[in-house]
């Protein structure tokens, strides 16, 4: 059947199952735990974007461990209506993730090239407005039209071993080729950024037309943009091929655990944390003082009282 898609059982993939649910989970904890950290911290400051960015990632890796939640990963037959889910969530979040990939780099472009010399791209509601939502309007565009023919033909759901998907080639090739069409489209930015890093580089602090710490979040953005070039490799091999390859899905899930490594190794990240550590750390003892006080102040009551008790 040339439209169908070869199907591996879940029994015969348990070592790959836990390789790739361990590097899902890791990246959703790693993701989520930089995330917070910039949310709920002063001394972390990123751009809008950022955000949106990292909060795709996590939505991506949770959404492949959905039936690992239910308890159904090695089940050969989970439930239908999950299943459908699930099948929906892997063919539109890496369109999710490409886009919102892509508007952070557009984001960084233009820190790099009017960052000194111009308002920040913030102060264009409009403009930030459509970059915030426009992923997730897309998303959840293309979602619920997975979702309907999953619906429609909920017999082309199967668990393929890691995750559910279709049994049929045609959502697999929709998805491939919206994300092979935006990540190409990030290579002229990526070109181009590279271009401007080196020319700031070989200019002195006075000639510099980026702050320090948008050069170091540029450079950061500009690494891991280069790994999404995997996702490039990743969408013409599944267009290309009807054959489900667990190796494939395990490199694309190590992309997050990348972007633990390269977002979350940040000075300001350390210091927040460190932060956050001492002052635990002071409250504990501040706690144990006060009842080391207390302890100390009722024996003191004790000892008068059985003092006044023996004198009459």
């Amino acid at each position: 059947m040339l439209n169908q898609l070869s199907l591996d059982l879940p029994s015969k993939n348990i070592p790959n199952v836990h390789v790739f649910i361990a590097l899902e989970l890791s990246g959703a904890i790693g993701v989520s735990f930089i995330l917070l950290t910039a949310l709920f911290s002063r001394l972390v400051k990123r751009c809008s974007t950022w955000y949106t960015f990292c909060a795709s990632w996590v939505l991506s890796c949770l959404s492949y461990c959905l039936i690992f939640f239910s308890g159904d990963t090695l089940n050969p037959k989970p439930n239908k209506n999950l299943c459908i889910a699930q099948a929906a969530l892997v063919y539109s979040v890496p369109i999710l993730t490409a886009l919102t990939t892509l508007i952070l780099l557009v984001h960084s472009w233009y820190n790099v090239h009017f960052g000194l010399s111009k308002p920040p791209l913030e102060s264009h509601e409009r403009a930030m407005l459509i970059l915030l939502s426009g992923p997730f309007l897309v998303w959840l565009f293309m979602f619920a039209g997975f979702s309907s023919f999953g619906l429609s033909n909920p017999s082309m759901a199967h668990n393929f071993g890691m995750y559910c998907a279709f049994t049929t080639v045609m959502p697999v090739k929709i998805s491939s080729l919206i994300v092979i069409i935006i990540t190409f489209s990030t290579i002229p930015i990526q070109a181009s950024l590279a271009l401007s890093l080196a020319r700031n580089f070989d200019r002195s602090d006075a000639r510099s037309t980026i702050s320090v710490q948008t050069l170091k979040t540029v450079i950061r953005v500009l690494i891991f943009s280069f790994l999404i070039l995997v996702g490039f490799a990743e969408g013409l091999i599944r267009l290309l091929s009807r054959h489900h390859t667990p190796a494939v899905d395990i490199i694309l899930a190590a992309l997050p655990v990348s972007g633990v490594l390269i977002f979350g190794i940040q000075k300001d990240l350390f210091q927040a944390w460190k932060a956050w550590l001492c002052l635990k750390t002071k409250a504990s003892s501040s706690i144990g003082t006060s009842s080391r006080r207390e302890s100390k102040l009722e024996s003191y009551e004790l000892s008068d009282f059985s003092g006044s008790t023996g004198h009459y």
